[in-house]
């Protein structure tokens, strides 16, 4: 098993190219590493960049012409920024139309995620999809987050929305004055985002990156109910304990993708929230459940 000897030797990562950040390197059918890290803001690796270099490793490893249907994640323990991380796959189930198998994330000794990946041969049957839960504007009639106005800026900083993107992706919040500056009046948000650098055609990295992308701010329909957003980091710690996630159709995960979120309650410290994902023309990509804890920060 690996140990922190592989931190001196991990590459930088430029904070924009998604393959690279989430392409694993095969060391046999079961075990992939994981060599560059991106962090979050509690001083952590970000929990996407976990659940998707666990699906690479996955689809590396199952047999060719399957898909991925779905992904269950148990967040176990943060994962510690500048170390390498070991994917082990172990097989569950290999039949004549579906395969599933669990990805275990480790840093030594240290057992981070747990995820339980399922896979099938594309077959046909019948299909619906709900809309959007509101009416959406197309992502360009929504301002960007370094356009939003300096009013809806953080004044405890300065700083402009902007800045507080990811680097490797651009963001568009829908009706940003009721999320950002105020408390939402529902436990409910919808934004678009699309990543900065295109990815290579390879459908597992664009299923990889939409695992990503999955698990970057679809809390926030429960935070902005109860704090505004500018003040959401000051007062409270969000951290994702318990994430699913099911593929409805082949996502192009370098396209813009409207996240449609609803979180349908929050007890004990804990609130679930939903997210339905859909391309520019509102086809339904993908589901999101995500439950995380939202607690006081002065508490933790």
């Amino acid at each position: 098993m690996m140990g922190n000897a592989d931190t001196d030797n991990r590459p930088e990562w430029d904070g924009i190219d998604i393959a690279a950040l989430l392409r694993v390197e095969r060391i046999d059918a079961a075990i992939s590493i994981g060599r560059i890290t991106d962090d979050n803001r509690n001083g952590r690796v970000f929990g996407g960049q976990l659940i998707g270099q666990s699906l690479a490793a996955a689809c590396a490893s199952v047999e060719p012409g399957r898909t991925p249907t779905a992904l269950r994640v148990l967040f176990m323990q943060g994962a510690l920024i500048g170390t390498a991380i070991e994917y082990r796959v172990f097989f569950l189930q290999n039949g004549k139309r579906y395969s599933s198998c669990r990805v275990e994330a480790r840093q030594g000794t240290r057992l981070l995620i747990d995820v339980h990946v399922s896979f099938q041969v594309p077959a046909e049957g019948p299909s619906h999809a709900l809309p959007p839960y509101q009416d959406i504007p197309q992502p360009d009639e929504v301002l960007s987050m370094a356009q939003i106005p300096d009013q809806l800026s953080r004044p405890s900083t300065g700083g402009r929305w902007g800045e507080f993107e990811k680097t490797c992706l651009e963001m568009k919040v829908v009706h940003p004055e009721q999320h950002l500056a105020a408390r939402s009046e529902l436990p409910c948000m919808s934004y678009w985002m699309r990543l900065r650098k295109r990815l290579p055609d390879d459908h597992g990295m664009h299923y990889a990156a939409l695992a990503f992308l999955s698990d970057y701010w679809i809390n926030s329909a429960a935070i902005t109910h109860h704090v505004a957003a500018q003040d959401a980091h000051e007062h409270m710690y969000v951290a994702s304990l318990n994430h699913a996630l099911w593929f409805h159709q082949l996502p192009r995960a370098d396209e813009w993708l409207l996240f449609s979120c609803e979180s349908p309650g929050a007890q004990q410290g804990r609130a679930l929230t939903h997210a339905r994902v859909y391309d520019q023309n509102l086809t339904l990509l993908a589901s999101v459940s995500q439950e995380c804890l939202m607690a006081d920060r002065a508490s933790i």
